[in-house]
């Protein structure tokens, strides 16, 4: 009996280690096909920087970030508007001015037109102000709208995108796009908004310490 009991555990083990190989090639392969994406965020490493510093320019001067997305990149707007705020490093000092506005606008639905992201905008943004607009898999109309809207109000907008979203960057100030699949893209996106947020802190603590 002893001798079946212990077969059946080395045919057990021999399954799972089976299993675990084959779940480790699963996250290999993964990680091999965001390479792309990540190379992609290294050449705009420079272009993220200088994003910092204009939102903390933004920040000092009482202005306001807005971030709004397509699809499933309202997530990353709203975790990018949610970071930001929870980085903004006020203590109360003097000139740092008004608590900082970092918010995500979302699509309310069941709103009418009124609930677009586009059509919440003019009411939100202000002259000087900063949208960030992200698109992994795709542009909506809503979106252009959007960052139309922006622009003329004063706005400056900025666009996240990828391969099936690339186009909007002709509708934007500026962008970054990561020339790969949605689903790639859209992991690229919070490493890039998580990034901009450390970017933002260096630079607000070397304008403080001038």
């Amino acid at each position: 009996m002893s001798i079946v009991v212990r077969r059946t555990g080395q045919a057990l083990r021999a399954a799972d280690s089976k299993h675990n190989r084959h779940a480790v090639d699963v996250v290999l392969g993964h990680l091999g096909e965001i390479g792309p994406a990540v190379a992609a965020l290294r050449r705009e490493s420079s272009r993220l920087a200088e994003w910092g510093e204009e939102l903390a320019r933004v920040r000092l001067r009482g202005g306001s970030v807005f971030a709004a997305g397509s699809d499933g990149s309202a997530h990353e707007a709203q975790r990018f508007a949610t970071e930001l705020a929870a980085h903004d490093a006020n203590d109360g000092s003097p000139g740092d001015g008004a608590v900082f506005k970092a918010i995500s606008v979302n699509k309310e639905a069941g709103s009418g037109a009124d609930g677009s992201i586009s059509g919440q905008i003019p009411q939100l943004v202000r002259r000087g102000d900063i949208v960030v607009l992200l698109a992994a898999k795709g542009i909506t109309d809503d979106l252009r709208d959007a960052a139309a809207a922006a622009k003329s109000a004063g706005a400056r907008v900025w666009a996240l995108t990828g391969k099936e979203s690339k186009d909007l960057a002709q509708a934007v100030n500026e962008a970054i796009c990561i020339d790969t699949d949605p689903p790639h893209a859209e992991e690229a996106h919070l490493v890039a908004v998580l990034a901009l947020c450390e970017c933002f802190d260096e630079a607000m603590r070397e304008i403080r310490a001038r």
